[in-house]
């Protein structure tokens, strides 16, 4: 898979050489550009980002400690696979999680906060292509609870997210996913307008739990096993 241009993309940005490449091949494999099982080779990587195999170990390193690629013995680097089990639990932490950062975050929020949410909704309806949308879903979940201002906890949601990113594509494929998730993401950013952080926290439980059991049933159903109950994911 050619990924000159992300690679040209990334390097341009002022960062350390591991940590460009890092972000390169983790936008590669959230997009889908690298499949799930798919083996990561170091020279191949090396050739398309123009560089030495050491910033490439180094990057390949960091996306493994976040979880998205694994390294075997005798086998090499490979685009981590997620079970249906595995993607039910990061949903469970993320309710626990966000919900925590959003009822911080309701007070901080100003009408600068408003306004920039309104727009990744507003960008979000306008946008046909199911790879932006799960992008812009991310960028609304940011958002919305960054001015909580805990940025551990923040990486680490976004580290989950990570995870299960690939397969929110496969939801924004589906006729219905998108509506659903926008309705969502607006009831709760009304909630936050109103200063209703139970009802803000509710919206957000709801929201993550209906699209975590979706995805999760689309796992499963791919894999011939029985749906899961729509009820399955309730932890708050």
């Amino acid at each position: 898979m050619d990924i000159s241009q992300l690679a040209t993309s990334v390097l341009q940005q002022q960062r350390s050489m591991p940590g460009l490449v890092a972000d390169g091949i983790r936008l590669a494999i959230l997009r889908g550009q690298f499949a799930p099982g798919q083996v990561l080779r170091q020279e191949e990587l090396a050739k398309q980002f123009g560089l030495s195999r050491a910033p490439i170990r180094e990057a390949l390193r960091q996306l493994e400690a976040e979880g998205l690629i694994v390294s075997y013995p005798h086998r090499g680097t490979v685009v981590a696979k997620f079970s249906p089990e595995e993607i039910e639990e990061v949903f469970l932490i993320r309710i626990i999680l966000e919900a925590t950062a959003l009822r911080l975050s309701v007070p901080k929020m100003t009408d600068s906060d408003f306004r920039k949410l309104e727009s990744i909704l507003d960008q979000t309806d306008n946008d046909p292509n199911p790879a932006h949308s799960s992008e812009l879903n991310w960028a609304f979940h940011e958002s919305l609870i960054a001015p909580a201002g805990l940025p551990r906890m923040l990486n680490i949601i976004r580290m989950l997210h990570n995870h299960a990113f690939r397969y929110h594509l496969v939801g924004f494929l589906a006729s219905d996913f998108k509506r659903k998730s926008q309705n969502g993401h607006r009831q709760i950013l009304e909630a936050c307008r109103c200063r209703n952080e139970e009802a803000a926290v509710a919206g957000l439980h709801l929201h993550l739990s209906e699209a975590g059991n979706s995805i999760v049933a689309s796992l499963r159903q791919a894999r011939n096993e029985t749906l899961t109950p729509p009820e399955r994911i309730t932890s708050a």
